[in-house]
């Protein structure tokens, strides 16, 4: 569907025009970041670049990020309440806690001011962010839209912290992710332009791009887009030297950890709201709900990747693969959550397309309020 031809029909919401809007002005961040990769590529005598070219790309994020939260403020008057119940609206959220994230990260790890190496790191990653945001919203334009009332488990001031934490949990992951891809790249196409590593390295460096789960829709497009940057780098005959490559990747192992320092509370926070949610909901704080146990998980996964950094001094590629096994993951309770066998009985499906959500199944109802329920009074959980 043409996203223009969307635009001016009289029937679209506001806030598809607005997301609209957003993805035109992600496009021209895009434009500015690889404007400002050549500059970097080609720097001035002191290694500057002029002021609308280096604060160009995050001028442009952040006024995307503002038309996103503008789109997501009309979807929220659209629907009458925190819209991240259908999978549109929540895709809608993602994209702008993406927006957030990449400037929460800018700004508090002090990105711009860790020198010309990282420089071009800096713009890959915001152009990354940009083209998930435009796919992110393409895809949500396939999804229906329809308004939705909450079913009455959802009616709860629980709902917008619980999903909030979450969802911004999930795209700070997902950058500290795509830095660790990063990291790959760098390393496989530095080796390949000087030949540094053996081939059975580089040979199961692409294999882990290539062959990791989605891969087509992540790691094979930064790939290509590395090989496009490294192409213009040879061309210009800008390759950066060994021991620039080494501390580029020290910095790349330091901000990832760091982004994940920033996403990890959230994702805790989340959990335990959940668990509360359902304390009050159903009186049971832990159902063991297929979606819980695939959140529980991948908490897991990121509890075994501080382990290994802080107490088994994992640094570089281990670390970054431990970082890439926590977003595949994520990814998995996402999004791929709703297509497994055990989550057909799950009540997190209510952000499906076309799913009647059925109460109660996580369990039966307590005694108090199944008696309650049968004398004709509404249960607690139906109260709220």
């Amino acid at each position: 569907m043409n996203p223009f031809d969307v635009f001016f029909r009289d029937d679209i919401l506001v806030s598809s025009r607005l997301f609209i809007g957003a993805d035109v002005l992600c496009g021209i961040g895009i434009l500015a970041a690889l404007v400002s990769m050549l500059f970097h590529a080609r720097p001035s005598k002191d290694g500057t670049r002029p002021g609308w070219v280096a604060y160009g790309p995050i001028l442009f994020t952040t006024l995307a990020t503002a038309t996103i939260a503008t789109a997501v403020g009309f979807r929220w008057v659209e629907v009458n309440h925190f819209p991240s119940q259908t999978m549109s609206e929540v895709l809608g959220m993602f994209t702008l806690a993406l927006g957030v994230a990449m400037l929460v990260l800018w700004y508090a790890l002090g990105l711009r001011k860790r020198g010309h190496g990282w420089a071009i790191v800096e713009d890959v990653l915001i152009v990354l962010v940009l083209v998930g945001i435009v796919f992110t919203h393409a895809h949500v334009r396939t999804l229906a839209t329809a308004q939705r009332d909450l079913p009455p488990a959802l009616q709860s001031w629980w709902f917008a912290p619980h999903l909030a934490c979450l969802i911004f949990s999930y795209a700070t992951m997902g950058i500290a992710a795509l830095i660790a891809l990063v990291y790959f790249v760098t390393r496989f196409w530095s080796g390949v332009y000087r030949g540094g590593q053996s081939w059975q390295s580089q040979a199961f460096i692409l294999a882990g791009l290539v062959l990791i789960p989605f891969a087509h829709l992540v790691t094979i497009p930064l790939l290509v887009i590395s090989a496009v940057v490294f192409a213009g780098l040879m061309a210009l005959n800008r390759v950066p030297g060994a021991d620039t490559v080494v501390r580029l990747e020290k910095e790349l192992d330091d901000v990832s950890f760091r982004a994940f320092a920033v996403g990890f509370p959230f994702l805790t926070a989340g959990l335990w709201q959940g668990a509360f949610w359902a304390q009050e909901a159903w009186a049971n704080y832990w159902g063991w709900d297929s979606k819980e146990n695939s959140a529980l998980i991948t908490w897991l996964v990121y509890v075994i990747y501080i382990h290994l950094r802080l107490l088994g001094g994992y640094r570089g590629a281990k670390a970054m693969g431990a970082l890439v096994a926590g977003a595949l993951s994520v990814f998995l309770t996402f999004q791929v959550f709703g297509y497994l066998p055990d989550s057909q009985k799950s009540l997190h499906r209510y952000t499906d397309d076309g799913v009647e959500p059925q109460e109660g199944q996580q369990g039966p109802v307590p005694a108090q309020q199944q008696a309650k329920a049968e004398s004709g009074g509404a249960s607690t959980a139906e109260e709220r």
